[in-house]
Order: C-alpha cells, then sequence, then structure tokens
C-alpha cells in the first residue's frame, strides 16, 4: 500500500470509526479541511470506504426515492405488501397517508377526499387534531344506502370529527340511475357549489381502481356484467373520482361514467396537490397511466405496485 493510500485510510479511519469531525482531522494532520473532504471522497471512490445502511426499512426508502426521481413525483411513501393479507396492505397504506398528513395539514385550508375501501382505511388511521380553519371537501357524489361507511360523505364527516374542522356535503349520487337524475343534480345549485369547491381544494387525497377486477364501482355493486364487458371493450385501465380513463390518461365515456357525478380527471388534473393511494398488483397499469399524464404529486403505494413502477 502506497502512502498515499496510507493517508486514506488513516483520515477514513479517524472520520468513520474515531467520529472525529473534518475539521479535527484537519488540525491533528496539519491539512485543509477542503482536503480532509477530498481525501474522503476519494476513498469513497477507490472502494476503501464502503457505506451500509443496516436497517430493515433502507431498501424500501431506497425504493422510494428511486421511484419519486424517476416520476418527477414529491413524495413516494412504499407500504410493505409481504406475507400478509390485501386488508392488512390497504391498511398500512391508510396509516402511510395518516402520517404524510400530519407534516403537510398545517399549509393547507382546504382538502378534497374522495371515496372507498382505501380511502376509508386513510380516515381510520388519522389521530385526533385541532384544525378549525381546515374545510373537508367530497370530490365525488357522497348518498348511497350500502356500504355507507365507504361513501365520500361518510369519510368526510368522520375525517372532520378528527380534524374539529369544517366540512362540505356532496348531496348526490356517485352514479345517478340515469343521465335525466344526473343532469338534474348537476344543475342544482348546492351540487354545483360543492364541485366548485373541490375543483378549488389545496390538496385532493384519492383512491385509483380498476373497474374490472378492482374497484369501489365494482366492489359495492354499481356496476353489472354488460358494464363491465362495455368496460373491457373500450379498454379502460382505471377509475378516480367520476371518472374512467385508458392507458395513455385520458377519459374514456361508458354508459356507466356517464352517469357518475363528481370531478372529471380533467378536474383532478388541476388540483394544486393530488395524493393518490393504491394497493393491489391489479392497480399497477392504472398508477402509470396517470403518473404518464404527470398530474400526481405525491404517490403512496404497497410494494406490489413499487416493484413494477421500479424498473
Amino acid at each position: 500500500m502506497g502512502q498515499k493510500e496510507n493517508i486514506l485510510v488513516q483520515i477514513s479511519l479517524l472520520f468513520y470509526e474515531e467520529g472525529l469531525t473534518q475539521t479535527e482531522i484537519a488540525k491533528k494532520l496539519n491539512i485543509s479541511r477542503p482536503t480532509v473532504a477530498a481525501r474522503l471522497q476519494e476513498a469513497k471512490d477507490k472502494g476503501i470506504v464502503k457505506i451500509s445502511i443496516q436497517h430493515e426499512k433502507a431498501d424500501i426508502i431506497k425504493q422510494q426515492n428511486k421511484i419519486a426521481e424517476k416520476y418527477n413525483l414529491k413524495t413516494v411513501l412504499i407500504a410493505s405488501s409481504d406475507n400478509q393479507s390485501s386488508e392488512k396492505t390497504k391498511s398500512q397504506v391508510g396509516t402511510l397517508c395518516s402520517w404524510f398528513m400530519e407534516d403537510h395539514i398545517i399549509n393547507i385550508n382546504s382538502l378534497g377526499i374522495g371515496w372507498g375501501t382505501t380511502i376509508y382505511e386513510f380516515v381510520q388511521a388519522v389521530n385526533y387534531q385541532d384544525k378549525p380553519d381546515l374545510s373537508i371537501v367530497p370530490l365525488i357524489g357522497g348518498v348511497g344506502n350500502t356500504d355507507v361507511q365507504y361513501h365520500s360523505n361518510h369519510l368526510a364527516f368522520i375525517l372532520a370529527q378528527k380534524y374539529n374542522c369544517k366540512v362540505n356535503y356532496f348531496y348526490a349520487p356517485a352514479i345517478a340511475e340515469n343521465i335525466q337524475m344526473k343532469n338534474s343534480f348537476e344543475q342544482s345549485e348546492i351540487v354545483k357549489e360543492t364541485i366548485n369547491k373541490g375543483k378549488n381544494v389545496d390538496m385532493a387525497i384519492l383512491g385509483v381502481g380498476n373497474p374490472i377486477e378492482s374497484s369501489t364501482y365494482n366492489q359495492l355493486g354499481y356496476i353489472n356484467k354488460d358494464e363491465i364487458q362495455e368496460i373491457v371493450i373500450s379498454k379502460v385501465v382505471g377509475d378516480i373520482g367520476a371518472d374512467f380513463f385508458d392507458e395513455n390518461g385520458k377519459s374514456v365515456n361508458t354508459s356507466v361514467s356517464e352517469r357518475m357525478i363528481g370531478l372529471s380527471l380533467d378536474d383532478i388534473s388541476e388540483i394544486k396537490e393530488l395524493v393518490i393511494l393504491a394497493s393491489g398488483k391489479e392497480k399497477v397499469n392504472s398508477i402509470k397511466a396517470l403518473l404518464n399524464k404527470d398530474i400526481i404529486d405525491h404517490l403512496i403505494i404497497d410494494s406490489d405496485i413499487a416493484n413494477e413502477l421500479y424498473f
């Protein structure tokens, strides 16, 4: 080993093993601090120093950073889906979103939310806080007779209780019985007002579905077999808010989507900060379409989806 490498090893040991600062090392060896910094970098470049972070979350955090960089996202959070039920994974996605909101809620005055089982898990995980200036706004029709806990109005009410804040309600169903009824709801001033508030929220939290395999519309029985077949033929890969979309992130009109009441994909695209929650490998193509459309700011997903986005 030459004299230069001896110095690299000596500086590395003083810094990494003995915990001396770069300034302390410079004084000890009678060299400049920039020289110490340069030698430490050189030691890493030559493989003399290899840094290994020993923590169970290190790989996930690295994956989060890589996906964020790849798709130009502000935030990526990943819940592990290894060796556990889909329900448990979905609960963890909701919990991650609740933690995310604890860091961001101070900066917003209005929060829009969607509906469905993943948003439900987020609302369940939220801790009680005092945010009297905050306003919760449902972004899709919130009236229904079954599985009320997953509808936007109920979720908005529970979330407002937990945040001790104001709440708005969406006085219409997610899907009208027919187009004429949809038009009647949309002509109502109270529905117009809610939709307008939804378009102008500071941040929105929405789930993404795959209407063929897994979505709130499907799970709650809003789509029958003939309509599913129509969706397949129309090459729909996902649903968000009151819209279906294809692999290019373009809205697709079907007999179901034309009866949906709420914010469209175009409306959602204009929201200042968009948080998307998703779990389940069947939603990979749905997420990819929205990522390619470049409308997501913050993405909270499970590791099954993350693994498909990583490469």
